[in-house]
């Protein structure tokens, strides 16, 4: 017990200081970064307080030309629209007068302001007078009132201009002394980070490094294990009661026939292991798919005296397209142990690859004793039990080619079945998009729908 005590021990203690190195440093980040932020929400307050002013200096000049242009415009028209615009332009240019005056414009500009507050009282003060000049229509009165006002504003808006530059020139020695801290802070925090970045990976190096060996190693245990598992997986699918049945079907050809015959069966039966053993989801063609099937029809037609009638239409150009190991035999030992191992009229399936629109279709046909509507919807939905009476099976099953075929392509439709019922044979589709056309996936429906309501199988239930 006192190894498994002392690795619990070294566990926890390298466990304990990487949670504590984890602790230091996002507490050393954290800081870093509540510090920024500190001083970052600082800056930005400044800064809108250091053009907070040229804003207001901006809207004064706006108001008292619009205290200017609605007098004016009262002078010429009497009309109340007007005189509520006076009135208002007044109000609001009496509101950024005191608004300026809290801001505070510092030693020189203040006596700039202090002119202007005193020259905008005067002005307010001859404006007024012209309005009520006006309203008892003393022409004389509120002509020379509008004139004086009229040099009285000149002379603001200079005040109002000489008082804007000067706060402007103020604000951008402020601003170049925010940019300079601004920068230094930011180089400050970057090193800062490096630092407990470059600190954090030494650390986090060194206390790894002793465990970092025995992992490995486990690893490498792990990946050893997994394919001696794979590989029994892989033997353990084939059905010990068919290996001996060709072995036996090929001792018994080795004594009543000629031993090329025997040679040739033999060979098959290798081919046909060596790929199987080979697995089911490794990527090969669609050529050598149909070797298999080759092979296995062989097999079987030594076995059952040559009882099976196998065709083949393959289409130039379509056989090297790249399909998962193992999709085409499961299909056709499917149609001889289900469909016509049983009949009594001749056994026939055909193999057909074509090219249609988008994808290459390979259709498994058989004349046997076909498939309910009902049969087929468990088949495809992956319900149908496997006969425990067959046993011959190679273990994979239609529900595992269309999972595979799925996982492979990435899309659902890729496998159909239809019959038109008992005794009328059955047939399966295998859809293979093209590399060049997978995104054509509404031409590729098309054609599902179009294979799916074909029904050709009585042409080849008389054969």
């Amino acid at each position: 017990m006192k190894p498994t005590t002392d690795t619990h021990r070294e566990k926890s203690k390298v466990q304990t200081r990487m949670i504590a190195l984890t602790v230091v440093t996002s507490m050393i980040i954290l800081t870093v970064n509540i510090v920024l932020f500190f001083y970052i929400s600082r800056a930005i307050e400044v800064i809108n307080n250091v053009y907070a002013t040229n804003v207001t200096i901006g809207e004064l000049s706006d108001a008292l030309a619009g205290v200017q242009g609605s007098m004016a415009e009262y002078l010429d028209t009497k009309s109340t629209d007007s005189m509520e615009q006076y009135f208002d332009a007044t109000q609001q240019y009496r509101d950024y007068l005191s608004e300026l005056a809290v801001q505070g414009q510092g030693k020189d500009n203040m006596a700039i302001l202090q002119d202007i507050e005193g020259l905008s009282e005067t002005y307010l003060e001859v404006a007024e007078e012209t309005i009520q000049a006006k309203r008892g229509r003393v022409v004389e009165k509120y002509n020379a009132g509008f004139e004086r006002s009229e040099k009285i504003y000149g002379y603001i808006n200079a005040y109002i201009y000489s008082l804007n530059n000067e706060q402007f020139k103020r604000n951008s020695e402020k601003y170049a002394s925010l940019r300079a801290s601004l920068r230094s802070l930011a180089f400050m925090t970057m090193a800062v980070i490096v630092v407990i970045a470059v600190t954090n990976i030494l650390l986090t190096s060194v206390m790894t490094k002793n465990i970092m060996d025995p992992v490995r190693q486990r690893e490498i245990m792990m990946e050893t294990h997994l394919k001696d598992a794979e590989l029994k997986y892989l033997q353990a699918q084939i059905n010990p009661h068919f290996l001996f049945n060709t072995l036996n079907a090929g001792a018994q050809l080795a004594m009543l026939e000629d031993a090329d015959k025997t040679s040739g069966y033999l060979q098959n039966v290798a081919a046909f292991f060596r790929y199987r053993i080979k697995g089911e989801d490794k990527e090969t063609t669609l050529e050598q798919e149909i070797a298999l099937v080759d092979n296995y029809i062989h097999i079987l037609n030594v076995r059952f005296s040559g009882e099976i009638h196998f065709s083949k239409e393959l289409e130039d150009g379509c056989l090297s397209v790249p399909v998962p190991g193992m999709i085409l035999q499961p299909i056709v030992e499917n149609a001889v142990n289900y469909g016509i191992r049983n009949i009594e009229r001749e056994k026939h399936i055909i193999l057909k690859v074509e090219r249609l629109s988008g994808l290459i279709r390979v259709r498994i046909q058989d004349n046997g004793i076909g498939m309910t509507e009902e049969r087929i919807k468990e088949v495809m939905d992956g319900r149908a039990g496997e006969n425990p009476v067959m046993k011959d099976s190679n273990g994979v099953g239609i529900a595992n080619v269309m999972s595979r075929l799925r996982l492979f392509y990435d899309r659902e439709e890729v496998l159909h079945i239809f019959s038109e019922g008992a005794d009328k044979g059955t047939i399966v589709d295998i859809l293979i998009p093209l590399p060049q056309d997978e995104g054509d996936s509404a031409a590729i429906q098309e054609i599902y729908e179009t294979v799916s309501g074909e029904q050709d199988v009585q042409d080849n239930a008389g054969r």
